[in-house]
């Protein structure tokens, strides 16, 4: 749906169009992911990626380092380690969230959902089961 607009008059239309489904697709995924965590029982946590940077950063010594998106493996000068970038970055995301240790329990849990229920199913068994009169 976000292909480049050809030649024609709506070409436009068609620009703002994709604009808007880039702007509004990747926040929808963001609410869907946390919505089934938390639906799930889990906690959802955002890691700030451009303060803590995973993807230049050592999980071992955590020290910095600018790298190409073609360097595909972590090396570090520092300590050594020496991983697959992703698999580094992914180390450093779970040690932030470590670090938030007991803070996680003060999680903000604005949400209005029931948290008893552990099974996750599709949006159609969820509003059938909302709209169910509670038995009393």
């Amino acid at each position: 749906m976000t292909a480049k607009a050809k030649k024609d008059k709506r070409r436009r239309q068609k620009t703002g169009l994709n604009r808007s489904i880039l702007d509004v697709g990747f926040g929808m995924l963001r609410s869907a992911i946390k919505y089934k965590v938390e639906e799930a029982g889990g906690f959802f946590v955002e890691v700030p990626a451009q303060k803590v940077k995973p993807s230049q950063t050592c999980p071992q010594c955590l020290a910095q380092k600018k790298k190409e998106l073609s360097e595909r493996i972590h090396c570090c000068e520092q300590c050594g380690y020496t991983s697959d970038r992703d698999v580094a970055s992914a180390l450093v995301c779970i040690n932030y969230v470590k670090g938030l240790g007991t803070s996680l329990l003060d999680v903000d849990d604005s949400s209005s959902t029931v948290k008893t229920r552990k099974s996750t199913g599709s949006l159609q068994q969820l509003g059938q089961a909302k709209r169910q009169k509670p038995r009393t």
